[in-house]
């Protein structure tokens, strides 16, 4: 009987150190269990200090070195960016368009201020490309500027590249807070008569320049049999505007809308090469063998570490019943081309850019705005190239579908200059 009594009290006392221990161990397990649930409910201000920078500590390596869920979704963007086609999409409307308030940037030339000239209708404004693959960045001004502070950007080519220029002005523009900071170096107005302009942006150190030169190869005169002067056009040398060339940083080439016209269409006693004056020779192969020369002058004299070059594409015209000097219009038109077939066949000219491009040792970043343009058969000044005079009617205007109004087409192209520098992270 003793024995069974001295037995029982050290059996009650381990079975009560063996609850005490698996109800602790329950209390430990339930508590980190439920910590994660009961965060979602805690206010912040439960937080003690050590917490708080212990969170901040974490969020600044986190951005400083991001999860690799966080890296592989940054490097599938980045990788979508750099292989999206940006010149394949459609026009979308954006009631945040235009970025620049029609009529107030001293920048643009009348024949382009659609608005001031009394273009009824606005809508034509409010239209931002969108590629199908990628969204493009929006257009930051600054930023555009940071990238070219200290440097010269400049364009050359025919009076397109003017209408680009002017609408890349404007944008610019925009991101200065004193205005008067940007001024043409020598006080010239910008015009058709003038071939050259130099912008300087102060506050950044940069320029932005024009540079006309209509097929990007030497122009030239010859005297006839009758001591007539005449046209000519030497293939095979450089425009003798190059030497400005030289001095830019950026460059945006163009040419192509002077290749089909008069003289140059017909290749009759008007093509050069060396000495020699072809009496007929033709158009499209003389494109070729100036883009050639044009190309290889690039190659010589331009190094890829430090020049930046692009080729901005033919921009399409929208005459109809006539061409620019034969009664052609595009008046009325409102509305881009948003389904169908917008381009039937795809330029020559184009076609002959992209070869010569792709021959080339220095990279040349290829502008194609060529389908995007297509479209937009309602961007042109049409009537609307100045203000009517007393006694003038309309219908006795000569219309302009050739060039863009502004704020329009042109800000498209820079704002796909931007991209590429974003996404390909230039500059």
């Amino acid at each position: 009987m003793s024995n069974s009594i001295s037995h029982k009290p050290r059996y009650t006392v381990s079975f009560l150190c063996f609850i005490l221990l698996f109800l602790f161990t329950l209390f430990l397990f339930s508590e980190r269990t439920l910590e994660p649930s009961l965060a979602l409910y805690r206010p912040s201000f439960w937080f003690t200090k050590s917490q708080i920078h212990s969170s901040n500590a974490t969020t600044i390596r986190n951005k400083q070195n991001p999860p690799a869920d966080n890296e592989t979704v940054d490097n599938v963007e980045e990788k979508r960016r750099e292989t999206c086609d940006i010149y394949t999409g459609t026009w979308v409307k954006d009631d945040e368009y235009p970025i620049y308030i029609p009529g107030s940037c001293p920048y643009v030339d009348e024949a382009v201020d659609c608005q001031s000239n009394g273009r009824p209708d606005s809508d034509y404004l409010r239209w931002r490309w969108k590629p199908d693959g990628c969204d493009l960045p929006r257009f930051n001004a600054t930023d555009f500027l940071e990238r070219l502070r200290g440097k010269r950007l400049m364009l050359v080519g025919d009076s397109m590249n003017r209408n680009q220029f002017e609408s890349l002005l404007c944008l610019l523009r925009e991101g200065l807070t004193n205005k008067s900071k940007l001024y043409e170096v020598h006080g010239y107005k910008i015009t058709k008569g003038r071939g050259h302009y130099i912008f300087k942006f102060e506050d950044y150190n940069c320029t932005v320049v024009y540079v006309l030169s209509h097929f990007l190869v030497k122009e030239g005169i010859r005297i006839n049999d009758q001591g007539q002067s005449n046209p000519t056009l030497s293939i095979d040398k450089i425009d003798k505007t190059s030497d400005r060339w030289k001095r830019a940083d950026i460059l945006v080439f163009n040419t192509a809308h002077w290749w089909v016209h008069g003289k140059t269409a017909r290749g009759i006693n008007y093509f050069k090469e060396g000495d020699y004056l072809y009496p007929k020779f033709d158009a499209v192969e003389a494109y070729r063998r100036a883009l050639k020369t044009w190309a290889k002058w690039i190659d010589e004299n331009f190094n890829p570490e430090k020049n930046l070059v692009f080729y901005r594409g033919y921009s399409s015209a929208h005459f109809s019943g006539g061409d620019w000097n034969s009664g052609g219009s595009c008046t009325g038109e409102t509305e881009p081309i948003l389904s169908g077939t917008v381009l039937d066949t795809y330029p020559l000219k184009m076609k002959i850019v992209e070869e010569v491009i792709r021959e080339m040792k220095v990279p040349v970043i290829l502008l194609n705005v060529t389908r995007l343009t297509n479209s937009r058969k309602d961007g042109h000044p049409s009537m609307y190239g100045k203000k009517l005079t007393e006694g003038e009617t309309k219908s006795t205007r000569r219309e302009d579908c050739s060039h863009w109004c502004l704020p329009g087409v042109p800000d498209a192209w820079n704002e796909l200059i931007y991209a590429t520098l974003v996404f390909k992270k230039l500059l």
